[in-house]
């Protein structure tokens, strides 16, 4: 190795932030080992005129008690209830001789799970319970090796097509530069440097954001789309392998069970106008999909996923029956606030009603306060 991509990859490891979202550098090679944390509780609520809160955290508590009956708005799937997600936590932060037990006890929430998650349980489930002696590191370990070549083949597939497409980069400054990034990458693979070879907040990321001059203007976007391909821990069974490799068995299973944790989502967020005032934009869904949406307006996301229209009506249909059955005491209006909103958002995607409701709009609005 030259002496250029020596000191290029000192560069990379000091000046690249670790955490996208502070910018901070991690404090130890174990911050990378992160993934699939789902969303942060502070979200924003839409700006309304329904009774205000000087802090959400009732709004939420309100709901998210609610959890172990309600089905995400977006898919119908059950959620995990914040109790069973600290309780599944507390277990896994225990000495266990075998973590044959701690996987049957996740097992039990399967129903809520879907894609790399459910595959991964379904699998660490199969291989704990032929043998009683192993943990979940044992398996992992056993695993690794499979999976990180899996994944460094499909890793060095997508170094080779970012490589074909430095002939379009103008300067030659910034082509040697482009070119010794994808050098120092294939030696970190090639040296089973997996941390860094496979950890987001690297390559990928410099790239990303270099200042590329080109005689094709399409070449950002063609490395964008290059870089989308590679495997994620969300989507792919052995990236998750790979990026969990050294995590504690706690750090594991939080993985696992995390997309799925009962959130609020705020139809409207606060880069959209909202602001954290009212539950009249809450409903529940599960974590994975607040992630994926975002700030996504309801009926764009609605246009992506037609399917969702059915799963929120019948989320509405069980708000409309909680009520009817003395739930939501708190909020009796909010039936009628939340269809609204939902309504409006969706830009009439959405078709909500309320005869079934058995309190009429104007004694439930008698509880509002503004």
């Amino acid at each position: 190795m030259n002496l250029s991509i020596l000191s290029y990859k000192w560069s990379i490891t000091k000046s690249i932030p670790d955490n996208r979202r502070t910018g901070e550098q991690a404090a130890s090679e174990n911050d990378y080992n992160s993934f699939n944390k789902g969303v942060p509780a502070a979200d924003t609520f839409i700006s309304s005129n329904a009774p205000a809160f000087t802090s959400v955290n009732p709004a939420m508590a309100a709901l998210r008690k609610y959890a172990n009956d309600f089905r995400c708005a977006y898919t119908g799937l059950r959620m995990i209830s914040f109790n069973a997600y600290k309780h599944l936590l507390e277990l896994a932060s225990k000495p266990h001789k075998t973590d044959k037990g701690l996987i049957n006890q996740v097992s039990k929430y399967q129903e809520t799970m879907d894609g790399v998650e459910l595959e991964v349980l379904k699998f660490y489930k199969h291989k704990l319970n032929s043998n009683a002696h192993k943990t979940i590191k044992d398996v992992t370990e056993e695993q690794f090796p499979k999976s990180y070549k899996n994944l460094k083949l499909q890793y060095l597939k997508t170094i080779n097509k970012l490589r074909k497409m430095s002939s379009d980069i103008n300067y030659e400054k910034t082509r040697t530069r482009y070119n010794t990034i994808l050098d120092c990458w294939e030696e970190d693979l090639n040296n089973g440097n997996y941390i860094d070879a496979v950890s987001s907040y690297k390559y990928n990321q410099i790239l990303q954001k270099m200042k590329l001059s080109s005689k094709d203007s399409s070449i950002k976007p063609l490395i964008n789309e290059r870089l989308q391909e590679l495997p994620s821990a969300r989507d792919n069974f052995d990236a998750f392998i790979v990026k969990n490799k050294d995590s504690t068995t706690k750090q594991f299973i939080n993985n696992i069970i995390s997309p799925f944790l009962v959130t609020i989502d705020h139809v409207k967020s606060k880069k959209r106008g909202g602001h954290a005032s009212s539950i009249s934009n809450c409903i529940l869904v599960r974590a994975k999909e607040n992630y994926e949406k975002s700030d996504t307006p309801l009926d764009v996301s609605l246009a992506m996923h037609p399917e969702r229209i059915k799963h929120i009506q019948e989320y509405y249909q069980h708000v409309i029956d909680k009520v009817n059955n003395g739930g939501l005491k708190e909020y009796p209006w909010y039936p009628f606030e939340i269809k609204k909103t939902l309504e409006t958002e969706s830009k009439n995607r959405l078709q909500l009603d309320t005869f079934k409701l058995n309190i009429s709009a104007e004694e439930a609005y008698k509880s509002f306060t503004a």
